[in-house]
């Protein structure tokens, strides 16, 4: 009997809409849709692969909502005529579409960014290039209509940047019907993650941080909410029903936190099936040699952390059909089902040509040997869990350090404050996501991004104007410290 392989793909993006200002604050979204959600999707159109796609329910809102004319800032400048754009719109746009982007190496718009570093004048039509390429480096390379566009290199027209708008359109509608239809078919198992990407046991209490890893330096207060970390996983399963039409059997819990009491609350939801990292599994089983696990009545899957590495940061460096007959080999030689989670977004950037060429290799070579989810068996039990995530076992990513302590002292102190506000919660549900504390952690001081810093703090800020109460005034000063 061949051995088998449950890959799974976690597609997320945070709240990218600023409550304050009203508008869509980034692109990011919107740029995956038309490149790494519309690769895969389309390769497993015809590459029937059994995979696991995972939607955290934020992003699915927002896709939602890009299907329904949503625009976001940098959209509105990728629109507007070029001949009318404001000195400020020309700098912002200077500033931000044209940096070196790993295999977009495009003649115009590579002398286009010399021409920024050189600080020279830029003509309108040197503009309007700009707008057009940034919007036409978003698509992915299967979208033929999109890309006979690049075709055409420089001299760009406004009719150009119309029709180019309707190929964006057409294809952001494209795919939540895409993944449904192949979750219909069989091919892919759908699962969801909690609305706003919370790390659950931190919600329900942040103490779980230390018994994970004992010398914790957590914040003063404690934040213990179990019953936000109950409506997390109802919302994002609310979300789901609503696109899919069915609910989900499989849930990833954000970055693979997991705890006792978290298990319990998703198995309460009715979820049958979670996953995480085999360093969790170490350091709750010993001599655990398998992957797949029962737990009282939910399956656990635990990842094969070096052969999701392999995918992520190493198979991007060699010949694609070689990687994939690597990858198949260690599945054949294994003695276990394997199991392979991954950002099913980013890696894809790394690999030649967009990643189309080793997913189709990697998508022919699982035809046989890749199962879904909820048709793994199990091959042992487990009695107890130990609290962690999938980054080295522990939740120090997301607390511990000094900005992310802040950040969970200001929600902390808002939650309290602002309990009897139903208008409020939502906001400050949204501020319990995990992206915000992510980028306040010290492994991430050399990565200054205060995109996620401001926009955490508008979430808080929403919160205290929407239930009448003063807002903090050093919620006006950013967390994020320039390193």
């Amino acid at each position: 009997m061949e051995n088998k392989v449950i890959i799974w793909l976690h597609m997320h993006q945070p709240e990218y809409f600023d409550p304050v200002s009203g508008i869509q604050y980034l692109p990011w979204v919107r740029r995956h849709l038309l490149k790494g959600y519309y690769t895969v999707g389309n390769l497993l159109k015809k590459y029937p692969a059994k995979i696991n796609i995972n939607f955290s329910g934020i992003l699915l809102k927002q896709i939602k909502r890009y299907t329904e004319n949503l625009t976001d800032y940098y959209d509105y400048l990728e629109r507007k005529d070029a001949n009318s754009l404001t000195e400020s719109e020309v700098s912002f746009i200077i500033s931000k579409f044209l940096t070196r982007i790993n295999g977009f190496n495009q003649k115009r718009f590579i002398e286009l960014i010399n021409k920024k570093e050189k600080r020279e004048k830029f003509t309108t039509n040197d503009l309007r290039d700009t707008q057009i390429l940034f919007t036409l480096y978003a698509f992915s390379a299967l979208n033929k209509n999109a890309n006979e566009f690049l075709k055409k290199e420089r001299n760009f027209t406004e009719s150009d940047k119309e029709e180019i708008k309707k190929i964006e359109k057409e294809t952001i509608e494209s795919i939540l019907p895409l993944y449904k239809e192949l979750s219909e078919n069989g091919t892919i198992e759908l699962t969801i993650t909690p609305m706003y990407h919370p790390i659950l046991p931190l919600l329900i209490d942040t103490n779980s941080a230390k018994e994970s890893k004992p010398d914790s330096i957590l914040p003063v207060s404690t934040f213990t909410h179990p019953e936000d970390a109950d409506m997390q996983i109802k919302e994002g399963i609310e979300i789901f029903e609503q696109i899919f039409g069915k609910k989900p059997e499989g849930m990833w819990p954000s970055e693979g936190s997991v705890s006792e009491k978290a298990i319990e609350i998703t198995e309460d939801n009715k979820i049958q099936w979670i996953g995480t990292d085999e360093e969790v599994l170490k350091r709750s089983l010993n001599n655990a040699d398998k992957l797949v696990y029962s737990k009282k009545g939910i399956k656990m899957i635990f990842r094969n952390h070096s052969l999701t590495d392999k995918i992520a940061f190493t198979y991007n460096k060699i010949n694609p059909s070689d990687a994939a007959s690597d990858f198949k080999n260690y599945v054949q030689n294994s003695n276990r089902t394997e199991v392979v989670i991954l950002d099913g977004e980013n890696p894809w950037d790394y690999y030649e040509n967009g990643g189309i060429n080793f997913l189709t290799e990697w998508f022919k070579a699982l035809e046989k040997i890749s199962i879904l989810g909820s048709e793994a068996e199990t091959e042992g039990e487990i009695e107890h869990i130990t609290p962690g995530s999938w980054i080295n076992g522990f939740f120090d990513t997301w607390i511990g350090h000094k900005e992310s302590n802040t950040a969970w002292e200001y929600l902390t102190e808002a939650r309290e404050k602002l309990k009897g506000s139903k208008n409020a919660m939502k906001e400050l549900y949204i501020a319990e996501g995990s992206d915000w504390f992510w980028w306040y952690s010290d492994f991430h001081k050399n990565e200054v991004d205060f995109s996620f810093d401001h926009l955490f703090r508008m979430h808080l800020i929403k919160a205290y104007e929407l239930s009448g109460e003063i807002i903090p005034g050093y919620l006006f000063y950013p967390i994020k410290e320039e390193k």
